[in-house]
């Protein structure tokens, strides 16, 4: 039976109702396409017209003043213009420098968070000293500066920004100068013969960007004279006057005064500690040996 002219136009009407919100609805898709969509591909064009770089990426943390060290280190590609703009490309050789701040893992390297490591001195040697009071939370690769407290309460820096190179219980080892090294065997036995004196170890926070502290003590006159000596014949001394300029005669006078007060007992005192150093350097010796 056919249908009659009302059912006709309502079902016509009906699928021109359908196409026409067909038509809207792929109108509204595509309008919405080109506006969220658009700028990202525009981005997209214009990262490629600059090209990628391939980048020194950190996989794990590191602390402020740290060596960077390949096995923390992967290589990654990625847009030029989402990188700093002194960024560093692998070409680079990163073997000598250190990080100025501590850095997450993920953090893509560049200049400004990069130094350079100092050049070593002809003089430099590999010391060990286990009669340091260290702090709780030291580690190898940290930074301090070892000080000297007096009992009268004087408190002077000995040793300047050192990094610590091995850490086996309680004895540390520092890369020292020929200078360094008898300015801090001249504290060791001051500290000995005052037996409530302390030779400590205080670490740095932000190694990498803190300025090493100014040293204040004053060596003894016959150190002080040997250093004069060795500097005057071009022996093992290169920055005597590192060393001249932290030599102070008012301090040092305070200094003597103080060791005045154990007169007599120098020598007991000074044997006393010294048998302990080396029972101690020997114990860690033959624990050593105990691995092999």
């Amino acid at each position: 039976m056919p249908a009659n002219p009302i059912q006709k136009r309502t079902r016509n009407s009906f699928l021109l109702g359908m196409l026409i919100m067909l038509l809207i609805a792929v109108v509204v898709i595509a309008v919405l396409y080109f506006v969220v969509f658009s700028d990202a591909i525009g981005d997209a064009k214009s990262k490629g017209q600059h090209g990628t770089a391939k980048v020194y990426k950190l996989t794990t943390g590191i602390k402020s003043g740290e060596t960077l060290q390949a096995n923390k280190l992967e290589i990654a590609e990625l847009y030029v213009d989402d990188l700093p703009a002194d960024y560093i490309n692998t070409s680079f050789n990163l073997s000598a420098y250190k990080s100025k701040l501590d850095l997450q893992a993920g953090t893509i390297l560049s200049a400004s968070l990069l130094y350079q490591n100092e050049e070593m001195a002809n003089s430099t040697r590999l010391m060990e000293y286990n009669m340091l009071t260290l702090p709780s939370t030291l580690k190898v690769g940290n930074y301090i500066d070892v000080r000297f407290t007096m009992p009268s309460g004087e408190d002077y820096i000995v040793l300047s920004k050192k990094q610590i190179v091995s850490l086996q219980n309680t004895t540390v080892g520092l890369y020292l100068t020929e200078d360094e090294i008898l300015m801090m065997s001249s504290a060791i036995i001051e500290s000995y013969i005052m037996k409530a004196s302390n030779l400590y170890a205080v670490q740095y926070v932000q190694a990498g960007i803190q300025n090493a502290a100014a040293t204040t003590y004053s060596v003894n006159p016959r150190v002080y004279q040997l250093i004069q000596a060795n500097s005057q014949k071009g022996v093992n001394i290169e920055d005597y006057s590192k060393i001249n300029e932290s030599y102070n005669a008012s301090l040092r006078e305070t200094i003597e005064r103080e060791l005045s007060q154990y007169q007599g007992t120098e020598l007991v005192n000074v044997e006393t500690k010294i048998k302990e150093q080396k029972e101690n350097a020997m114990s860690l010796y033959l624990s050593g040996l105990a691995g092999y």
